[in-house]
């Protein structure tokens, strides 16, 4: 049965950030302020100022009174998602830079229909047209996977359509629409370097 002491510690509770019960969870378990830091990617100061929030919001004068106050109360703390850790910063320009592609292809996709329906294009006209419209739609794909669910197998396909999109850049230079293809393969080069460097960060 709930006490009223039990019913002011939940709507204490409430009062904290996510951040903030994050850490609680972390720290009712009894780990230092370094090995939580470790264990969330924060760092020990960004770690002990949250700490000390909830020292005052809970009304306890520390770490030993806060671990006394809920081992020896009947409430059980809400169990806490884990902390997602931080997304590299590789990660993160791979994936933004994956959605600015996916803008610029589908404009210039946009760009050669309208002008095949005015003027009357060639087949390869409406090849590229609808080319870039997939290939548009496929990359705004894949920026959300980046930046959503990073992983080594995203990474690595990112790689790989950067250097797919290479390819087919090299070869629209051929086709006399040097500028869009120029800016395409200098991207694409970019990017799959800039994924290919951020495979460091998720180990095989």
């Amino acid at each position: 049965m709930e006490t009223d002491e039990s019913h002011m510690t939940i709507a204490k509770l409430s009062a904290l950030t996510p951040a903030e019960q994050a850490v609680l969870d972390q720290a009712l378990t009894g780990l230092p302020a370094r090995e939580i830091a470790d264990r969330m990617s924060l760092s020990e100061a960004t770690v002990r100022s949250h700490l000390s929030s909830i020292y005052v919001k809970l009304g306890v004068s520390g770490r030993v009174a806060l671990l006394a106050h809920f081992r020896g109360s009947e409430v059980a703390v809400p169990p806490m998602e884990a902390a997602r850790p931080r997304r590299p910063l590789g990660v993160s320009v791979t994936g933004w830079s994956w959605g600015a592609v996916a803008i610029l292809e589908g404009a210039y996709g946009l760009y050669l229909f309208t002008r095949a329906l005015a003027y009357g294009g060639t087949q390869s006209d409406w090849l590229l047209a609808i080319g870039f419209g997939i290939l548009s739609a496929l990359t705004v794909r894949l920026a959300r996977s980046v930046l959503e669910q990073p992983s080594r197998r995203v990474l690595l396909v990112s790689v790989a359509v950067a250097g797919g999109c290479l390819l087919f850049a090299i070869r629209g230079l051929f086709l006399g629409q040097l500028p869009p293809f120029m800016i395409l393969g200098a991207a694409a080069f970019a990017i799959g370097w800039i994924a290919l460097r951020a495979l460091g960060s998720y180990p095989r």
